[in-house]
């Protein structure tokens, strides 16, 4: 943050050195504060923002008294932006924002800043994404405060991409300790992805991918609840037939597992729900002979119950 500052800081000095310096442009100093504003309109509109931020920036230091110089300030900003020049155009932004809050300008302005913020981050999320987490938090507040602003529209749009992006890391970082065998690393990772980026494409992803961690992890019965939750709330998702093969598979094991630890009456319950919930599957067979074996066994006196609870 400190070097990002002292280069903005040595840049506005040099902008104004060469305003100063170049003979040609001794000129500006001249002029009135409607013929710096009119010259930098053309110049913004025929797209020559360099010019454009020499004109707006003489207006906006050489008269700041002027009816004019929140409009200058509020150009001189988006010249900056344009120029993709984020950086910069986010302190313009600050400015126009805290100095003239009264202008039909500060509502853009506020909004702005979180687009340069968002806009000067890398796309690629494994590199610094530090402002974005800044940009998600002002397109917040952006919506909160100003719900019937005319770009609250894209507030919400670049809100939900900002949200997509950060999702992604952290999928992908599921899908890596989940391909390295490290499950409960994944988990945790899928969890956030659940927790904080529920409105993004992968949030099902994520959901699908905890109870999928839930099973390799051998906790048959949890991934049974996770599969389920997740084709009550993704009922048209592609992963849907998926799920369902997991949800299968899942409730047997949850049987078997119980019966290898020897908690019989556990296993009883999971398996008669399977023969419930599945009577025509391909397991069927096996988990009848289960219950039967379950059945078969004699039934714990009252002395063995109390101690076993």
């Amino acid at each position: 943050m400190r070097n990002r500052i002292l280069i903005i800081a040595i840049s506005a000095c040099l902008l104004l050195v060469a305003m100063a310096g170049c003979g040609g442009k001794h000129t500006l100093n001249t002029l009135t504060s409607q013929e710096l504003f009119d010259l930098g309109t053309q110049k913004y509109e025929s797209k020559k923002y360099l010019s454009a931020i020499e004109h707006f920036q003489t207006l906006v230091y050489n008269y700041p008294g002027e009816s004019i110089v929140d409009t200058a300030q509020y150009y001189l900003a988006l010249s900056y932006f344009n120029s993709k020049e984020y950086d910069l155009a986010n302190v313009e932004f600050n400015r126009l924002a805290v100095n003239y809050p009264a202008s039909t300008y500060a509502e853009d302005a506020i909004f702005m800043k979180a687009l340069c913020l968002y806009r000067g981050t890398s796309t690629h999320y494994g590199l610094d994404q530090s402002d974005l987490y800044i940009s998600i938090k002002q397109f917040e507040e952006f919506i909160i405060d100003f719900p019937e602003s005319n770009v609250i529209g894209d507030a919400q749009k670049y809100l939900l991409e900002a949200h997509t992006r950060l999702a992604k890391k952290e999928y992908n970082s599921g899908v890596v300790y989940d391909r390295i065998g490290t499950y409960k690393s994944a988990e945790m990772y899928f969890q956030k992805v659940i927790d904080e980026y529920t409105d993004t494409e992968y949030a099902p992803l994520a959901t699908y991918g905890l109870a999928e961690m839930k099973f390799k992890l051998k906790e048959y019965h949890d991934a049974k609840v996770k599969f389920s939750d997740f084709l009550i709330v993704y009922t048209d998702h592609l992963l849907v037939e998926k799920a369902n093969e997991y949800i299968e598979k899942s409730s047997f094991m949850s049987g078997e597992k119980a019966f290898k630890a020897e908690e019989f009456p556990k296993a009883l319950e999971y398996f008669q729900e399977y023969m419930t919930e599945f009577p025509k599957s391909k397991h069927t067979k096996k988990a009848s002979e289960y219950i039967e074996k379950l059945n078969a066994m004699p039934k714990p006196t009252v002395e063995e119950s109390d101690e076993n609870s």
